[in-house]
C-alpha cells in the first residue's frame, strides 16, 4: 500500500513537472517569435499581443470556419478587438497598434496552425470603402484583395466607362457592391456616388488604378474611428522644394494656408487614400465631394477635425494617362479650377461672417450711445 502511494505521488509530480515544462516552452517560443515581428519585441504590449493571439488561435479550431466569413466577422478580428478593449484604457498611436496587430496575427496563426492574413483593428464603429475604377482590371483585383484584409462591412465599387473585365472581377469578391456607369464620371463624382451608398461610420476612399497594402490603409480608418473627421494622406515628405513643385501642389498648399491650416501643407482631399467620417459626409452633403478642395474648405470652416494622419507614396503607383501627364494637362486644369471654387467659397463665408459681426457691433454701439 505504501509503495502504491509513493507511485501515485511520483506520477502526480511528473504530470506537474511536464505541465510546467510545457508552459515554459510556450513562453520561450512566444518570446522567440516576437523577434520576427516588424519593429521587434521592445514593448511589453507586443509580447502580450503575441501571447493573446496564440491563446485565441488555439480556440479557433473550434470556432466557425474563417474561410466562410468576411474578415470583419472573423474570429481573429473579433478576439483581437475584445482583447484590446479589455486590456487597454485608451487607444495608442497607430505605430504601436500596427505592431500589436501584427504580433496578434502571428501568434494567432501559430496557435491555430493557419495562415490568416488580415489586419485586425479595434474599431468602435463600422467602416466601409469606396473605390473608383475605369478599365483597370490589372490593378483592381489585387486592390480589392487588400481591402478585404481590413474589417470593412462592405466595399462600394463605382465602375465608370470601363471597357475591360473589371466588372466580372468585382463580382468574384463577396464584399463588393459594384455600381456601373457606361460613361466616364471621373474620380470625384464617383466618390460622391459611393459615399451616398454607404451608412458606415468611417468611409475609406481609394482608386482602382493603384494597389496599396492594407497596412497602409488601416491608419486612415483608425484615425477616423478615433475621432478624426477627415484623415488625409500626408504627402509633404514626397514633395520637392517649393520652386520645383507644380501648380497643382501650389494650389493645395495655398488653400490650406488661406484656411489657417498651414500645418496640412499640400495634404488634400484631392489625393487618395483618405477617409471621412459618415457624420461629416451627411452634414456637409455627399454632393460636396464632387469638388474635393471645396469639401475640405467646408470641413475646416465648419470646425470638423481635419488631419494629415499617414504618408502613402501615391506618385510611384499613379497610373500615367494622356489626360494627367504634361504641363497644364486636363486633370491639372480641373484641379486648379476646383481650388478656385474652394477659395471662392472661403471668401464668401468669411465675408458673410464679417458682415454679420459688423452689424452686431453697430447695433451694440447704437444701444450704448442711446443710453
Amino acid at each position: 500500500m505504501t509503495g502504491k502511494k509513493v507511485k501515485t505521488d511520483t506520477s502526480a509530480r511528473t504530470r506537474r513537472r511536464r505541465a510546467g515544462r510545457a508552459r515554459k516552452q510556450v513562453v520561450f517560443k512566444t518570446k522567440r517569435r516576437a523577434s520576427a515581428i516588424p519593429g521587434g519585441s521592445g514593448s511589453p504590449w507586443i509580447r502580450q499581443a503575441l501571447q493573446a493571439g496564440w491563446r485565441a488561435g488555439n480556440t479557433a479550431r473550434e470556432a466557425e470556419a474563417e474561410t466562410k466569413l468576411l474578415f470583419v466577422e472573423s474570429h481573429l478580428q473579433r478576439t483581437f478587438s475584445e482583447w484590446i478593449h479589455a486590456t487597454m484604457k485608451s487607444m495608442p498611436e497607430y505605430s504601436l497598434m500596427k505592431r500589436m496587430s501584427a504580433a496578434y496575427v502571428q501568434g494567432y496563426n501559430e496557435g491555430a496552425g493557419s495562415m490568416v492574413g488580415g489586419v485586425p483593428l479595434p474599431l468602435q464603429g463600422s467602416a466601409a470603402a469606396v473605390v473608383c475604377a475605369s478599365s483597370e482590371e490589372d490593378s483592381l483585383d489585387p486592390m480589392l484583395a487588400e481591402l478585404e484584409r481590413l474589417p470593412l462591412k462592405h466595399i462600394i465599387l463605382v465602375l465608370n466607362g470601363s471597357r475591360d473585365n473589371s466588372y466580372s472581377l468585382a463580382r468574384s469578391h463577396p464584399l463588393v457592391t459594384a455600381v456601373y456607369y457606361p460613361e466616364l464620371l471621373g474620380h470625384d463624382v464617383g466618390r460622391s456616388i459611393g459615399a451616398r451608398l454607404t451608412d458606415a461610420d468611417t468611409v475609406l476612399f481609394c482608386d482602382g488604378d493603384m494597389v496599396i497594402a492594407a497596412e497602409e490603409l488601416a491608419p486612415f480608418i483608425y484615425a477616423v474611428d478615433g475621432g478624426c473627421d477627415a484623415a488625409l494622406n500626408d504627402l509633404s515628405g514626397y514633395l520637392p522644394l517649393f520652386e520645383h513643385q507644380d501648380e497643382v501642389t501650389h494650389c493645395k498648399s495655398y488653400l490650406n494656408l488661406a484656411l489657417g491650416r498651414s500645418d496640412l501643407g499640400a495634404s488634400s482631399l484631392t489625393a487618395v487614400p483618405h477617409a471621412l467620417s459618415g457624420r461629416m459626409i451627411r452634414e456637409i452633403g455627399a454632393s460636396q465631394l464632387t469638388v474635393p478642395p471645396k469639401a475640405q474648405a467646408l470641413a475646416i470652416l465648419h470646425g470638423y477635425r481635419v488631419e494629415a494622419v499617414h504618408a502613402v507614396d501615391v506618385f510611384k503607383g499613379n497610373r500615367k494617362r494622356a489626360g494627367n501627364t504634361g504641363k497644364r494637362n486636363a486633370v491639372a486644369e480641373l484641379i486648379i479650377g476646383d481650388h478656385a471654387e474652394a477659395l471662392e467659397e472661403l471668401w464668401r463665408q468669411r465675408y458673410a461672417f464679417r458682415s454679420d459681426t459688423g452689424a452686431k457691433r453697430k447695433e451694440v454701439a447704437s444701444r450704448r450711445n442711446a443710453v
